[in-house]
């Protein structure tokens, strides 16, 4: 990764599976190998049980091995991206209930945007020009949920229907839950039978969920304080549950995003890089040498 002073080299293990045995195993053994437990101060990964499972989660394993070095075991903060999916989730399961399972959960105007997407788009009649708003470098996915909710915003300010720059719709098949905000936003414009019903939904996603979720995700007492009140009031148990229970108020002890969305766009990258790959050779050179496309 690289900024206007500093280059950082990234890598990625290989583990045998995804079990928290053998990804614990790798990690300790790159720390061993570079001499490094006492430089981490701190620890942040989804929220996943093999994570953070309390009697054998990788986090718990490697900070045993901290205590068991003499070392002040590292500070663990879930990844407060994964957290907000996760509420979302909970807010969207509370207000329109599925029997669908993971890792493909729908909901009904999810379907029907599937369903027939291109013509949806002809047929909304939006023309109302929104004023500029500065986008902070979103990309992709990231950038259509932050249009969305900026138009969303506009809407419910100036009461008018504003010209929308339709995307591809995202992938439905991860545990990434900010794909359902962006369907809710889309259903909200393109399903009027459907806009009574995504309100509420809709207020909470492109307000208080998009700020947390478009914050620079540094420790912020303001944003925990804010989130914990929008969530409170939805009156859905599992979401506030959730936060509670995920969201870290405890100050971090480095001044470092709390998120692993970095780590997240290193797999990414090295997939797309195995894929063209002969062999595992040059893979890791490979990787570092693409290190400006995260």
């Amino acid at each position: 990764m690289k900024n206007p002073t500093r280059t950082l080299h990234l890598g990625i293990l290989a583990c045998e599976s995804g079990s928290a045995v053998d990804i614990f195993v790798p990690l300790q053994a790159l720390l061993d190998e570079y001499n490094a437990w006492n430089s981490v101060r701190m620890i942040i990964s989804d929220t996943t049980a093999v994570n953070t499972g309390r009697k054998s989660g990788i986090v718990v394993r490697l900070q045993r091995q901290f205590r068991e070095k003499g070392l002040e075991q590292p500070q663990f903060i879930g990844c407060q991206h994964h957290v907000l999916d996760l509420i979302l989730r909970h807010v969207l399961d509370f207000y329109f209930p599925t029997k669908t399972q993971a890792p493909s959960i729908n909901y009904k105007f999810i379907d029907e945007i599937l369903a027939g997407y291109d013509e949806l788009k002809t047929a909304y009649t939006g023309i109302a020009t929104m004023p500029e708003s500065e986008n902070p470098g979103w990309r992709d996915d990231f950038k259509f949920l932050f249009d969305l909710c900026e138009s969303y915003k506009f809407y419910q300010v100036e009461g008018k229907w504003p010209q929308i720059k339709w995307h591809t719709l995202p992938s439905l098949h991860s545990a990434r839950w900010n794909s359902r905000g962006i369907f809710a936003l889309i259903a909200f414009f393109l399903l009027p039978k459907w806009r009574d019903q995504l309100k509420v939904t809709c207020d909470f996603i492109a307000t208080a969920w998009a700020q947390a979720w478009f914050s620079s995700q540094h420790y912020s007492e303001n944003v925990y304080d804010e989130l914990l009140f929008a969530v409170s009031a939805l009156k859905c148990s599992k979401a506030v549950t959730c936060f509670s229970t995920h969201w870290n108020k405890e100050p971090s002890v480095l001044d470092v995003p709390r998120s692993n969305i970095v780590a997240e766009r290193a797999v990414k990258v090295m997939e797309e890089l195995h894929a063209t790959c002969k062999t595992d050779k040059y893979l890791n050179s490979k990787f570092i040498n693409s290190n400006s496309q995260i």
